[in-house]
């Protein structure tokens, strides 16, 4: 913390011989009767603040060193500082909280960012999946925004009608038989994947036959799988057990269900990859 209180006095100096009272965007302080607090410009009158007994609670890496303090403002958007806040944490004299009176921090999302760059160059994770309406798709393009894996598709050498209800009937058929559609599709090195995420459709309780062609073209020991699966109202809890019982030597994870794209991120991250 002694780094912020350099970079806040400095930043204080450079206010006050300063005819402006505001940067573009960081630590600002009070002047005149508010001399000694602080507030976080968000630039373009934008400004952290939070309820009369509920503080704004924010991660900030005020000195940009890639660790980030918790802060807390008030209605008015001061920090709190040397004080227990209204909802009962204690916060120093720079305004962090601390349990123990030791400042608590986190990596900075900026930090984190760069962190997930260097994870994406090294391009472990890979996307695969199989989709006929599309929504599988729009999942799997979610996850590799979030990712920065290798995105592939899985296309079968005989496409499934345009019909749905024909494809149904096909994929009942692949279903009865136990069948392993050919795919078009190939991954190459995929040695270098430590975590392999395969998403689809769910068709009469379970994946569709072609993932158990993709899931016996590859090694899959040592890797993560990480199922995701679309559908209307049946759980992915059946599909994943045919994946467990394909890949004995992988960690095979849960795996969600996914209606939409708008819990993806919070998925992913929630997994600790």
């Amino acid at each position: 913390m002694k780094k912020v209180m350099r970079f806040m006095a400095a930043l204080f100096l450079m206010i006050s011989m300063s005819a402006t009272t505001a940067l573009a965007a960081g630590w600002v302080g009070g002047q005149g009767a508010n001399e000694g607090r602080w507030w976080y410009d968000l630039g373009e009158g934008q400004y952290y603040a939070g309820a009369e007994n509920a503080p704004s609670w924010q991660w900030i890496d005020g000195n940009q060193d890639g660790t980030a303090e918790c802060y807390a403002f008030d209605a008015e958007g001061w920090l709190y500082t040397d004080t227990v806040t209204p909802d009962g944490y204690q916060v120093d004299g720079n305004g962090a909280w601390t349990e123990n009176g030791i400042p608590q921090t986190k990596v900075s999302e900026t930090a984190a960012l760069q962190a997930g760059s260097q994870d994406q160059a090294a391009g472990s994770t890979l996307i695969v999946y199989f989709s006929k309406t599309g929504t599988t798709e729009q999942a799997a393009q979610r996850i590799q925004e979030v990712t920065g894996g290798t995105l592939v598709e899985l296309e079968p050498v005989n496409a499934y009608p345009s019909s749905y209800s024909e494809t149904l009937t096909v994929a009942q058929r692949e279903l009865d038989q136990d069948a392993r559609p050919a795919l078009s599709t190939t991954v190459a090195d995929m040695g270098q994947y430590d975590t392999v995420f395969i998403g689809y459709p769910i068709w009469f309780g379970t994946a569709p036959k072609v993932i158990e062609t993709f899931l016996e073209s590859y090694d899959f020991t040592g890797k993560t799988i990480v199922p995701f699966c679309t559908s209307g109202s049946s759980g992915i809890e059946s599909s994943v057990r045919v994946i467990r019982s394909h890949c004995p030597e992988s960690n095979v994870l849960s795996g969600l269900r996914l209606n939409d794209v708008s819990g993806v991120e919070a998925w992913v991250n929630g997994l600790g990859l």
